[in-house]
């Protein structure tokens, strides 16, 4: 009996594509998902945190809003994701400079000027950064004393303790604020002190917050107000918490 020999073999067998697939190793650049689920956190984490910072502008005393602005506060402080909304909006209000005045030990005049300058600050991008510092610190701006602590008749009704328990809570919570608050604003205002002190040499700084009014279309048609008229400029005080706007 005669037996059938072998094909010669062409060399070794070639992968299927479905082995090939199989076995190749994952394309470059992927994510595991150990690193997917966190990376997606700190993405949503981010973006609620973009949006809610010009929703609570735009809706100030909504419980709702404040509450989730107060967890993420810290966040958006970190990434000054924070910013003055007010300057784009259809009414633009008043906008603020720095007056600031550089005194020295040794008896020299002092220097004074104010932020943002055009004349100085140049290119535009220049300008533009001290605007933005200008209008952070009034932004930023809190009275140095709290508001009064709720306080309780001696002669109270039930009605008036409960009522009174309440805004203590609420007191608690504002006071809490007050406090981050201020701090963030002394920081800020000691930092361009210092600023302007290693910048001169100076031995002191004094600060003042400048309120430049917006003319009316009327005073600029019939008046002819220039924009820049002397007596639009008002001083800000450091103890008076600002006026509300409209």
């Amino acid at each position: 009996m005669t037996t059938r020999k072998a094909a010669p073999s062409d060399g070794p067998r070639k992968a299927e594509p479905q082995d090939a697939q199989a076995n190749s190793p994952a394309p470059a650049g992927s994510w595991s998902p150990w690193l997917k689920w966190p990376a997606s956190a700190l993405i949503a984490l981010h973006l609620t945190a973009v949006f809610v910072a010009p929703l609570a502008f735009a809706s100030r005393g909504s419980p709702a809003t404040d509450s989730v602005f107060d967890v993420l506060r810290p966040y958006i402080d970190a990434l000054y994701l924070n910013h003055g909304y007010s300057f784009f909006a259809p009414d633009v209000g008043p906008s603020h400079l720095v007056r600031y005045k550089v005194e020295f030990a040794d008896g020299r005049e002092p220097v004074v000027g104010t932020f943002p300058n055009l004349a100085t600050e140049r290119p535009r991008l220049l300008y533009h950064r001290h605007f933005m510092l200008a209008e952070a610190l009034e932004n930023h701006f809190v009275p140095p004393e709290p508001l009064p602590e709720p306080t309780l008749p001696a002669q109270a009704s039930q009605e008036e303790r409960i009522r009174h328990k309440v805004q203590q809570v609420y007191y608690a919570r504002d006071l809490a604020q007050w406090r981050h608050a201020r701090r963030q604003y002394d920081a800020m205002r000691q930092s361009f002190a210092e600023h302007l002190q290693h910048e001169y040499g100076g031995s002191q700084v004094t600060l003042t917050r400048v309120e430049h009014r917006l003319a009316a279309p009327d005073e600029i048609r019939h008046l002819k107000r220039p924009l820049d008229a002397p007596d639009s400029y008002s001083d800000l005080s450091e103890t008076t918490p600002p006026e509300p706007r409209p």
